[in-house]
């Protein structure tokens, strides 16, 4: 986790991360936040529908503060994505076992590789894109219509 938050907080123009599971530190969220308020284009490419119900609400609860912060999150359609890797920039490709969340972090024996070879790194954006091809963006709006929807249910005005 480390290595990708000063990865992040290095970033000068884009950051495009993928993962299936996205349950952020703080420090993690800081620093994808960050980037995102200073100019540089982050990139969260999510699945579509999870295949854990459960983590995937945990998951959109950051979303909010994600957006307010210019963080583009997609949700990737079709088959379950269960990619796992990060690039910054034009130099640095990050590709291992490890989630966004805490247990990868913690709890698990997961491993990355952290690749500096701009052809890497291109290849790696390639496939990237073609993720990005296949995804609807959140919005901000639809967030807000969520969240009124969600009052409503609870009675809530």
């Amino acid at each position: 986790e480390a290595v990708m938050i000063a990865l992040m907080y290095g970033a000068r123009s884009r950051i495009v991360l993928t993962s299936p599971y996205v349950i952020p530190s703080e420090s993690f969220l800081s620093a994808m936040c960050s980037a995102a308020r200073r100019g540089v284009t982050v990139d969260l490419i999510v699945d579509r529908e999870s295949n854990k119900p459960l983590v995937q609400f945990a998951q959109q609860s950051f979303y909010d503060r994600m957006l307010a912060s210019g963080v583009r999150i997609h949700r990737h359609g079709g088959s379950f994505l269960h990619a796992k890797h990060m690039s910054v920039d034009n130099d640095v490709a990050l590709i291992g076992s490890p989630n966004l969340d805490i247990r990868s972090f913690a709890l698990n024996a997961e491993v990355s590789v952290l690749i500096y070879d701009r052809s890497v790194v291109a290849a790696l954006r390639a496939v990237q894109d073609g993720y990005l091809a296949h995804t609807n963006q959140v919005t901000k709006e639809e967030r807000r219509a969520r969240r009124k929807l969600e009052k409503e249910a609870k009675g809530e005005k």
